[in-house]
């Protein structure tokens, strides 16, 4: 069911509900009333009868005169019958073919009666030793009370289906700015993706009309960054492709010996290097995937420092790394160890590369419920441009340098997703970079 016919359904029902109470109220009301005018008018007619027969001799008193000659009858208004009769049951006069039968036992005052199959509301007064009755159908006070319900329901009627076309139009005046909404919407091409905007729009429609723009501009920005990433890793890749193509064809120029040794190498730190690149790159999609994803993860620090550490016990500088840990107990860090790792072995291959002297230190500990590694080394590091700059993907301080341009991206992408922050800060020591995760202690459910 649309909208349209939904809220027509709603506030028409409302409405003719609302109205039929009225009317039912009404017509109770208007029938209640009828009865009692009809029943004036009857005692009224009787007492007006009572008061003729004490102003005309009893003895012109004839059953056989005639109605419009008869004062007693000819004052009757139309459509009413009388009767006059003795205490006896002699009747004096009464409208012609018409007679009361008279009942067992005398009542004074309304009654029905039955005449030749057709029911009469009657009126008896007493007036002297004379009874006067005065009736009309049962059947005309219904063709009456009809006639008039009839003549009120129909302005009722009327009304109430007006309204209802009323309250049609209204409502489609009231949803056309979700119409034209829909018209922007459809009438965009499908790379469009400019934020919506409408001219006059109701209060209520803002909350839609901004997460739609929110929801716009999140899409622009993924496919923008979706484009960008294509692009420079098919620039990135294009280059380990290259050396690998040109020491497989040295290799195989060579005779053998030392050339081809040295070619062979080349081409396996070649391929070693886009490996790792083709794994950060597919790292980075499943963090980029799951940002809007509530995914839960914990890491125990020292026990990822300790397997860092041995991953990197290769590297030809291990030995400058020197490890300080200021955790006063175990502490449990709310992102998953593997993202953990992969971040603090970024953050200690970049001191190690870029800083050729120095120790470079790596320091654990827990303020506010955070846990944060910090990376020292003695290099010049990075201004705060260079530092915005290296977070983007594949960025280089310098163009020949090696690696993939993702370590710190990476990170970056950890930070945003596990509500973390990263920071660096010159100093007259070198340069240090800062990472930090909620985390909480071993002891605490």
């Amino acid at each position: 069911m649309s909208l349209r016919k939904r809220l027509l359904f709603i506030l028409g029902g409302t409405f003719a509900l609302l109205w039929s109470i009225a009317a039912l109220w009404l017509l109770g009301d208007l029938r209640q009333e009828l009865e009692r005018v009809l029943d004036q008018r009857l005692e009224s007619s009787a007492h007006m009868v009572a008061g003729l027969l004490e102003q005309i001799p009893q003895s012109q008193i004839s059953p056989d005169m005639s109605p419009f000659t008869n004062p007693l009858l000819g004052g009757l208004r139309r459509g009413l019958v009388c009767q006059v009769r003795t205490l006896r049951g002699e009747v004096l006069v009464r409208t012609p073919n018409m007679v009361f039968a008279q009942p067992e036992e005398e009542l004074l005052g309304f009654s029905n009666s039955s005449v030749d199959g057709e029911e009469w509301r009657t009126f008896t007064v007493q007036r002297h030793q004379l009874l006067i009755t005065i009736g009309d159908r049962l059947d005309e006070r219904e063709h009456l009370q009809q006639v008039i319900f009839l003549a009120a329901a129909l302005p009722v009627a009327l009304a109430l289906i007006g309204s209802l076309v009323l309250i049609w139009f209204g409502i489609g005046q009231g949803l056309s700015p979700l119409n034209r909404l829909r018209l922007q919407l459809a009438s965009r091409k499908a790379d469009d993706l400019a934020p919506i905007e409408l001219q006059t729009v109701p209060v209520e429609l803002n909350p839609l009309v901004q997460t739609l723009n929110q929801l716009l501009t999140r899409l622009s920005a993924l496919l923008e960054r979706e484009r960008r990433f294509n692009d420079d890793a098919a620039h990135e890749l294009r280059t380990p492709l290259t050396a690998i193509k040109t020491h497989l064809q040295v290799a195989s120029m060579a005779g053998g010996g030392t050339q081809l040794a040295s070619s062979l190498d080349k081409a396996e730190q070649a391929v070693e290097r886009m490996q790792a690149m083709l794994e950060h790159l597919l790292l980075l999609s499943r963090l980029d995937e799951n940002a809007n994803q509530d995914i839960e993860g914990s890491s125990q620090p020292l026990e990822i420092v300790r397997q860092v550490l041995e991953h990197l016990f290769a590297h030809p500088q291990f030995a400058r790394i020197e490890v300080e840990s200021c955790l006063q107990g175990p502490c449990i860090a709310r992102v998953p160890d593997r993202l953990l790792g992969m971040s603090i072995r970024n953050l200690l291959e970049n001191a190690l590369k870029y800083a050729p002297s120095g120790a470079v230190k790596l320091r654990l500990e827990v303020l506010d419920e955070r846990l944060y590694v910090r990376v020292t080394d003695t290099g010049a590091g990075l201004d705060e441009q260079q530092f915005v700059d290296a977070q983007k993907r594949f960025w280089r301080l310098r163009a020949n340098n090696e690696g993939s341009g993702l370590g710190l991206s990476i990170v970056s992408a950890v930070c945003q997703r596990y509500k973390g922050t990263l920071t660096a800060e010159k100093h007259d020591e070198g340069f240090t970079v800062s990472l930090s995760f909620p985390c909480q202690s071993a002891s605490t459910p």
